[in-house]
């Protein structure tokens, strides 16, 4: 059976989550990273250990899990300590999303992964698409949406990658400023390649 890989890759509130379901409403089966993420923060204990022995008790939930809020209070704006985390996090998302790939049957499989390009996933990947829109546009979503202040929303922006620099490797970029109908038609020309 022939299939393709999108990667798909943009800075926080870009767009990817609208670009996902426009995929998985076309057949493709879609793996999104941060969910692995957060499934093995929930549930992983070596995954737990590890980083509660990095970042300290004050990371853990009563029931066990790990408090991403808290860690994230820790991790974002501190580049060492965001290095520390991917580390541990991210050989184990990468063995997730191999395994979910190798048994997948759809014909089409689309990984989102906002460090897509970083690191080995982008190897696995036919296609790379990119998500894009302004600075302004991510901060409002943020404030919206997420409900951060102005300093954390910033913050976690400035913590990623240049988006000039994913837009520079992508096979496609779908610029996600405008309405919805927009996107959905960039996504529809783009499925069709």
């Amino acid at each position: 059976m022939s299939r393709r890989i999108i990667g798909l890759t943009g800075n926080i509130a870009t767009g990817k989550s609208a670009v996902m379901r426009l995929a998985a409403e076309r057949g493709a089966l879609t793996i999104d990273a941060d969910r692995v993420v957060h499934e093995l923060l929930a549930g992983d204990a070596a995954i737990q250990a590890a980083v509660v022995g990095a970042f300290g008790p004050g990371v853990r939930r009563a029931g066990g899990g790990i408090d991403r809020a808290a860690l994230g209070a820790i991790v974002f704006g501190d580049a060492d300590r965001l290095r520390q985390l991917e580390a541990i996090l991210h050989p184990a998302v990468r063995a997730e999303i191999a395994r979910r790939v190798q048994t997948a049957d759809a014909p089409v499989i689309m990984i989102e992964a906002i460090k897509l390009l970083e690191g080995p996933l982008a190897a696995l990947c036919d296609q790379v698409w990119v998500t894009a829109c302004d600075r302004e546009t991510q901060m409002a979503r943020l404030r919206v949406c997420r409900g951060l202040s102005e300093a954390d929303a910033a913050a976690r922006i400035d913590a990623q990658s240049p988006q000039a620099d994913k837009i520079a490797r992508a096979d496609v970029v779908i610029r996600t400023d405008g309405l919805l109908r927009e996107t959905e038609a960039q996504v529809a020309t783009a499925w069709a390649m």
